[in-house]
């Protein structure tokens, strides 16, 4: 896909976009692509004031609710997880799977102990999470 100009062409690029906004379940208030006055959704709040809606399936399926504005919690974390399972012929591996589809792998080492596993792959996603965050709230140049 490209746009032509007088000068040549212009190649479309791609990009990521992380951003922080307020929502509130909402039926929708007008007919928006296909979707019909009173179905499900979500108001969405964007920091420069404008207000959009979104059907309900599209958001959850997009944004990641927080228990809190400004940090990760633990159970922001503990929702992120979708599932945990040792594998392996010797019980060897640990996988961590999230919501995203996003797979932790982790050679399982039985003198540290299953606990420990879950603390440090914890740890990773908090970190990830933590920097989704960071970039929602300034953006990807730190200059929001």
């Amino acid at each position: 896909m490209y746009n032509k100009q007088k000068e040549g062409i212009v190649m479309i690029k791609n990009y990521i976009s992380v951003k922080m906004v307020k929502a509130e379940p909402c039926k929708a208030w007008k007919d928006f692509k296909g979707h019909m006055t009173g179905d499900e959704g979500y108001k969405i709040y964007y920091p420069d004031g404008y207000v959009s809606w979104c059907p309900k399936d599209i958001f959850e399926a997009q944004y990641l609710e927080l228990e809190k504005e400004d940090t990760i919690t633990q159970k922001d974390v503990c929702n992120f997880i979708t599932s945990t399972s040792i594998t392996g012929a010797n019980h060897e591996i640990i996988e961590t799977s999230c919501k995203n589809g996003f797979v932790i792998t982790n050679f399982y080492n039985m003198g540290i102990g299953k606990e420990n596993h879950e603390r440090y792959i914890f740890a990773q996603i908090y970190n990830l999470l933590t920097f989704l965050l960071q970039c929602a709230k300034s953006g990807f140049k730190g200059n929001k």
